[in-house]
């Protein structure tokens, strides 16, 4: 695949040509002319969802499914220029997109579209938009981190961003991973040596968002006698993630966000480390959403993710003037 005149948004890792991507929000962007354009991918190690978003038209994206080697042909009609993005819609704990090439039939022009801002993201299955789109058990079908309301804000914000999340994952203990130790630190590490990137050597972002803390509650509620022994630990961890971002830039802005799956035992933990660190970093912000609970798995359905994207889109005006 020649990447000439195409961006990669979000962690990705290139092998026999191929361009592999992991997260939900990761994908490519490119500018073209022509009558039409094809793009061949394939997933592993089962289907995957993206979307295609036309002349950044959020509201009018088309959803689409892969298996392996397909090809997907799309007209212009109107043979004038149109930016392309190709979107991953499923997490990295569902599988791998991977993008083989990108033909068009005219003229594959240079991709000089100028971002406002630029986010980074931290979450767990929050972020990764886990059975948003059910009311019964969630799957691959139903989990969408495009549709979840941190990357529906950003995009309509127009934010260059990179989302890095896991449904099931704590900063320091997950009731849903085997060990249950195992927390997002170990996850960053496992996607940026996969992926060839160092996950503390990147540019500077704008705003920083950490939507994490649901899984650190669920395992703290099995042992309460060590409850301020975990809680203590959760927010050295979080400190740890924020001073990756600050080191970069001590400008940044640190918007902490919790309240979407309305999971009233895990406050706790968010409003104790919010008052432990917002003396310590310039800019600290925390938000609460009164989110929803009637998704899968008691997750936010997405009408509530539609409604939260609305309000962090204003969260996020009102820190960044």
């Amino acid at each position: 695949m020649n990447f000439q005149n195409i961006k990669i948004n979000g962690r990705y890792h290139v092998e026999n040509d191929e361009l592999q991507l992991f997260n939900c929000g990761s994908g490519i962007s490119f500018k073209a002319k022509g009558a039409r354009f094809t793009v061949t991918l394939c997933a592993k190690p089962q289907l995957c969802y993206y979307y295609l978003i036309v002349d950044r038209d959020f509201k009018n994206k088309t959803k689409l499914c892969v298996f392996d080697n397909n090809k997907h042909q799309y007209l212009f009609n109107d043979n004038k220029e149109h930016l392309i993005d190709i979107v991953k819609a499923n997490e990295a704990n569902d599988n791998v997109l991977i993008i083989k090439d990108v033909a068009v039939d005219g003229e594959l022009l240079k991709y000089n579209h100028r971002y406002d801002k630029k986010a980074m993201v931290y979450g767990d299955s929050t972020i990764a938009g886990y059975g948003i789109l059910s009311h019964e058990e969630a799957s691959i079908h139903t989990s969408d981190g495009v549709l979840d309301f941190a990357y529906h804000a950003l995009y309509e914000l127009n934010y260059d961003m990179e989302i890095v999340c896991a449904s099931g994952y704590g900063l320091s203990f997950s009731a849903y991973t085997n060990p249950k130790t195992i927390g997002v630190h170990d996850y960053l590490y496992k996607v940026a040596v996969k992926s060839g990137l160092s996950w503390n050597n990147r540019t500077k972002h704008d705003i920083l968002i950490i939507s994490l803390g649901t899984n650190d509650a669920s395992y703290i509620a099995e042992e309460p006698n060590k409850k301020e022994q975990y809680v203590e630990k959760f927010i050295k961890k979080y400190k740890s993630l924020i001073d990756t971002e600050v080191a970069l830039n001590e400008d940044i802005k640190i918007l902490m966000v919790y309240g979407t799956l309305k999971e009233k035992a895990a406050y706790y933990i968010f409003e104790e480390t919010y008052k432990h660190l917002k003396c310590l970093y310039k800019y600290l912000y925390i938000h609460k959403f009164d989110g929803n609970n009637s998704g899968a798995s008691n997750h936010a359905y997405v009408t509530a993710h539609d409604r939260m994207a609305e309000e962090l889109k204003t969260v996020i005006k009102s820190i960044i003037k």
